[in-house]
């Protein structure tokens, strides 16, 4: 909710800063004024509203533009991961959201007194005002010397600090304000500097809102006939008393330079009008980019979940049905009555080579998919009850309806699996399963029956064998080694830095380990640091093929994690 919130802000500012910059180059220097009105409070309405509602065709533009694969022939379930680990660092780390959090909140609360305290001022000094009716205009006569004002209905002025001529232009200027409803746009400027008073673009637009509703009033003063020079000469008279209140529409008001120079402006010819069309792209850009955003959480809402089930549980469970890629049960961490981290993995009968072989002999590729060329990485996840059967089988991210129905379908007919265990006893364990599915074009020949998957060059290397190696007492073993032995560095903690990091080693006949990278990284810091752990581990029960020990690829992932 907290991240919604400040992307919601994010968005309104970002719009309210375009709009202040669009205005600036392109309207403030015409005379359509009426028109000017309705852009400002249009344009500060709709930067309010906008991040709430999204088109779904605009929403879609951007995949469009996703270009395809080129396909090959066969289906695969994933790619390989290892183990996923957690190191927790207990130290300290400045609290940054909350800071910045409590700077916003006292800066609106303080802001949000100040705007309080200009309408109880208003209202203590309409209490001491008399009501009378000059010229046909209803007043309330203030006994006491102030600059006149409106706010409202209410029109406040000394009628005897100033003359009958004077008077008159007045009351036709701050009428204009109460008629036209001016105090409701500077209403809507003040809760826009509580709300967002750390935007520069918001002091700038309201005050942008004030001087036009100005030029307004002093437009139709000018209409009722009143002499240009002298109205002027009594607004340069009236510049040197203070403002009663900053939130009322004030008869002065500073921007005098400003307001003499759009009185004596040439009015704009109405061809100007055009450029107001220049509107229309901002506000499908910003529409646009609101779907877009808004579309790609919803698709990645799932994948999200997923890796962060992930980062606190288990790696991902991939496997290659055409026996192209290695295979390793994930670690995971239990969460209430269903498991994601046990000390003894569910596994399904006869190994993963036989679950591999029966998922290379079962999924069929859906012939409409073939056809349309559809392919793509289809995220399942279920639960392996304590007997063994699955449960909850989902997808948590779809790749096409036909592919979700079919990687379904086939997890259904899986027959039950060795439970997990924890401490002795069986267990719920939650289990994630990446199918992928891929077309190749054009067919190649018949190809020769499947062999493990080597690297090419002299030294082969595997990358699925039909025994993977392991580190010696078993993941269980390996989790405590990496928890034993990793050190989260106080510079990325200082730097709340945090990630997960895919790293990559090749486990040789001897069980030593050799060519260890990083093959996708979050932090320099971090990633000397896995680097420096797996260097750091006792030799490995080599993988074997066919009975001979052999070289063999590994993926791990480990995900660095600071603690709340």
């Amino acid at each position: 909710m907290e991240t919604q919130f400040f992307i919601y802000l994010a968005k309104v500012n970002g719009a309210l800063l375009l709009f202040y910059l669009l205005y600036i180059a392109v309207f403030r220097h015409d005379t359509f004024i009426r028109l000017r009105r309705s852009y400002l409070l249009s344009a500060v309405l709709f930067s309010l509203l906008y991040p709430l509602f999204t088109v779904d065709s605009l929403g879609g533009l951007f995949s469009i533009l996703q270009s395809r694969q080129p396909v090959e022939a066969t289906i695969e379930l994933g790619e390989p991961t290892a183990l996923l680990l957690e190191s927790d660092a207990a130290g300290f780390t400045v609290p940054w959201r909350f800071i910045v959090q409590s700077i916003l909140l006292l800066g609106s609360l303080f802001f949000a007194f100040r705007l309080i305290m200009q309408v109880v001022s208003i209202v203590r000094i309409r209490r001491r005002c008399r009501e009378e009716v000059i010229s046909g205009y209803k007043i309330l006569n203030a006994s006491h010397e102030i600059t006149p004002f409106s706010f409202f209905k209410w029109i406040i002025v000394n009628t005897d600090a100033h003359s009958e001529e004077e008077l008159q232009q007045i009351l036709i200027h701050e009428s204009t304000h109460v008629r036209q409803w001016h105090s409701a746009d500077v209403l809507l400027g003040e809760l826009l500097s509580v709300f967002f008073w750390w935007n520069p673009a918001v002091w700038l637009l309201k005050r942008e809102i004030v001087i036009n509703l100005e030029y307004l009033a002093d437009n139709d003063v000018l209409q009722h006939g009143v002499n240009s020079r002298e109205y002027q000469y009594h607004l340069l008279k009236l510049t040197y008393h203070e403002t009663a209140v900053p939130l009322s529409n004030h008869f002065n008001v500073s921007q005098l330079k400003q307001r003499i120079t759009m009185m004596n402006k040439t009015q704009s010819p109405a061809v100007k009008l055009a450029k107001y069309l220049t509107v229309i792209p901002l506000v499908l850009l910003l529409i646009t980019l609101n779907s877009c955003l808004s579309k790609e959480k919803q698709t990645d809402e799932k994948s999200n979940d997923q890796t962060e089930e992930l980062q606190n549980s288990s790696s991902k469970n991939d496997i290659k049905a055409d026996v192209s890629e290695g295979y390793v049960p994930p670690v995971t961490d239990s969460q209430e009555e269903i498991f994601s981290v046990v000390e003894e993995q569910p596994l399904y009968p006869g190994g993963n080579a036989a679950m591999m072989k029966f998922l290379s002999n079962n999924i069929k590729y859906p012939v409409a998919a073939q056809e349309k060329g559809t392919q793509g990485r289809v995220i399942t996840n279920f639960v392996v009850e304590k007997d063994g059967s699955l449960s909850d089988i989902q997808v948590i991210r779809g790749v096409d309806p036909s592919l979700d129905a079919e990687a379904l379908r086939v997890l259904k007919t899986m027959p039950k699996w060795k439970p997990g265990k924890q401490k002795g006893e069986e267990v719920r364990v939650r289990f994630t399963l990446p199918v992928v599915f891929r077309l190749q074009s054009p067919p190649p020949p018949p190809p020769p029956p499947p062999t493990p998957v080597k690297e090419s060059g002299s030294n082969d290397v595997f990358v699925v064998v039909e025994k993977q190696p392991e580190f010696p007492g078993g993941n269980a073993a390996m989790m405590k080694f990496l928890s034993d032995n990793i050190k989260y560095p106080a510079e990325a903690q200082e730097k709340g830095i945090h990630g997960r990091i895919i790293t990559n080693f090749v486990v040789e006949k001897d069980g030593s380990l050799n060519e260890v990278k990083v093959v996708r990284g979050v932090d320099p810091l971090l990633d000397a640091e896995a680097v420096r752990v797996i260097q750091s581990m006792p030799n490995w029960k080599p993988g074997t093929q066919k009975g001979e020990t052999v070289r063999v690829r590994y993926t791990l992932p480990v995900v660095f994690r600071l603690q709340q």
